[in-house]
């Protein structure tokens, strides 16, 4: 019930921050399986799942880098940066979770129409696309930014 509350307050932010779309999800949907008669929602959802718990897996590698190399740091500005880089990978872990959610709404709360549910559905998918793009390209940065910080690090020490 929790986790609940926690998605309805967040998801509202996001779809504002994220903008997944401003076009007719539905329709966005339907014009892909009206091409190939495939239930492309569906696909897209089983899709970012598996994308997003490969980059999960790649944070979490990042979270033992880092922890590594701020235990082995004495310069207070790196270990700011590392810092600050760690709460950086920790807010794209916690946001990137949103992805993994492959249930949706909660079934109590899906409307009797098939239509109002294929509307739900498919923003559904086009927020969760929004979501991994967006962390996937911070994942990105951070990651490229750490080789420098290793660089200045072997410097240092």
């Amino acid at each position: 019930m929790l986790i609940d509350g926690v998605f309805k307050s967040l998801d509202p932010i996001l779809k504002t921050w994220l903008n997944p779309s401003d076009r007719d999800p539905v329709a966005y949907y339907d014009k892909l399986e009206s091409a190939q008669r495939v239930d492309h929602i569906w696909q897209d959802l089983r899709s970012i799942d598996a994308k997003s718990s490969g980059l999960l897996t790649h944070i979490s590698v990042m979270f033992v880098v880092l922890g590594f190399l701020a235990s082995e740091v004495d310069n207070i500005f790196l270990q700011v940066v590392l810092t600050l880089e760690f709460i950086a990978y920790i807010f794209s872990a916690m946001v990137l979770l949103r992805c993994l959610d492959m249930t949706g709404p909660p079934l109590k709360d899906l409307p009797d129409n098939h239509t109002e549910i294929r509307q739900l559905q498919a923003a559904e998918a086009l927020l969760r696309k929004a979501v991994y793009v967006r962390v996937l390209r911070l994942v990105y940065v951070l990651t490229v930014l750490l080789i420098p910080i290793v660089g200045i690090k072997l410097l240092v020490n």
